[in-house]
């Protein structure tokens, strides 16, 4: 009979509990390790998107922010601060049909609609508390919208019905689109006139402003569409933004000659977005307004297509104008900008300026633009201590809040091509 093997009873015993909780210490501090690599690869992970994100919408702001600044005081082939020199001929210069005639032959700009003071190619408004050595305190939760009184000088009831954020410069646009047309045919008249395009590129899709120059003068004016055939109606009678119509004396144009354009109005301002992201709060957000004349023969920019959220994240707009050295209203500009000042400070601080002010905003020749940006999602870094973490933009000091959210500071100077070098 084959005897089976002793087996003691010290081989059959488990782990001792002295091995137990030393193998649960280090399973603990294996388990930790890995749960701080993979919580810092996430945070990693998320501030580089909120910094990603942050240099996309920057790009994009500034590209839009540049293309229409380049384009401010275009008015064809020669540009505002020439067409308004003091010297010259009665026949020449600019026209602006939203003037009564008497007016126009004057020069009394300012008696024009505000936002059709297409004699100020731009114009800006100053964020109260905003200049440079002020403080900006960047509140978190959802931007404070801004009363008309908060800028310098106070806005106008249509830029004011856009509900601008506080806290943040506003920026004024005229001008002429950049591609324009023949025409086959330009009666004028009064209080009727008629114009045919050569293309209705310009006409159709457009704001119902439009301009006409031939390099000796131009004349922005508002129209009716025929949508058929493109053909361009402007009448002192039926629309109400025209107060006077095409004058023979001055602005008799040949139809092969002068090019027609679409005239723009547009406004950038900082306002609440309307997405809220992972927060469930409403952030800040860049908008251009584009004002367009209404069925009514009025202007509006309320509805949504007009008032266009372009990029999210931008908390503050801050802007400073550099000036020609040449100010004097009689005399070419030099092509040197000398002076960087805020809005308030180039047009003496009105709101709707006259012949002098108004000529000191055709002396800007380059405009310095500041942005404040931050990231689309919050909790993406831990901010330093407010009080002693602060950007500068521009000169204006930036205090954050300690909210999580990635914030940087993106600046460029934009040089206004119908302005430097006598153009």
């Amino acid at each position: 009979m084959t005897r089976q093997p002793h087996i003691s009873e010290r081989s059959q015993q488990g782990l001792s509990l002295v091995e137990l909780m030393v193998a649960l210490a280090i399973g603990m501090v294996l388990m930790l390790g890995l749960v701080q690599v993979m919580s810092a690869s996430r945070s990693a992970y998320r501030l580089a998107e909120g910094i990603g994100r942050a240099q996309e919408n920057a790009r994009f702001a500034m590209d839009s922010l540049e293309r229409d600044l380049r384009m401010a005081g275009h008015l064809g082939c020669v540009n505002d601060t020439a067409l308004l020199q003091a010297a010259v001929p009665a026949e020449e210069g600019l026209n602006l049909l939203f003037l009564n005639q008497a007016d126009r032959i004057a020069g009394n700009f300012q008696n024009a609609p505000y936002l059709l003071r297409f004699d100020v190619g731009m114009q800006g408004f100053e964020a109260v508390n905003t200049s440079p050595g002020d403080t900006i305190n960047v509140a978190s939760g959802t931007p404070v919208l801004g009363n008309v009184n908060q800028w310098s000088p106070a806005l106008p009831a249509e830029i004011g019905g856009l509900q601008p954020v506080a806290g943040s410069d506003i920026l004024v646009l005229r001008y002429f689109w950049p591609i324009g047309t023949g025409m086959t045919n330009f009666t004028g008249g009064d209080p009727t006139s008629t114009l045919t395009p050569q293309s209705t590129a310009v006409s159709t899709g457009g704001s119902g402003l439009f301009g006409i120059g031939d390099c000796k003068r131009a004349s922005v004016f508002a129209g009716a569409v025929n949508p058929g055939n493109g053909v361009i109606t402007v009448s002192s009678a039926a629309d109400p933004l025209n107060r006077s119509n095409f004058m023979g004396d001055r602005d008799f144009y040949d139809a092969t000659k002068a090019t027609l354009y679409r005239a723009e109005v547009v406004v950038y301002f900082v306002g609440i977005g309307a997405g809220t992201g992972g927060t469930g709060t409403t952030g800040p957000s860049l908008y251009r307004a584009r004002f367009v004349r209404n069925a009514a023969g009025g202007l509006d920019a309320a509805t949504a297509d007009r008032r266009e959220e372009l990029v999210e994240g931008v908390e503050s707009l801050q802007l400073l104008y550099g000036q020609d050295r040449v100010v004097a209203a009689n005399q070419s500009p030099s092509g040197y900008v000398t002076t960087s000042w805020t809005a308030n400070q180039v047009g003496g601080g009105v709101t709707n300026p006259n012949g002098n002010n108004a000529s000191l905003w055709r002396r800007i020749g380059a405009v310095q633009v500041g942005l404040v940006m931050r990231s689309s999602e919050g909790a993406v870094s831990a901010q330093m201590d407010p009080a002693v973490q602060r950007m500068s933009v521009l000169g204006t000091l930036v205090t954050p809040q300690d909210d999580g959210f990635y914030r940087t500071v993106y600046e460029t100077t934009v040089a206004q091509r119908n302005r430097l070098f006598e153009n």
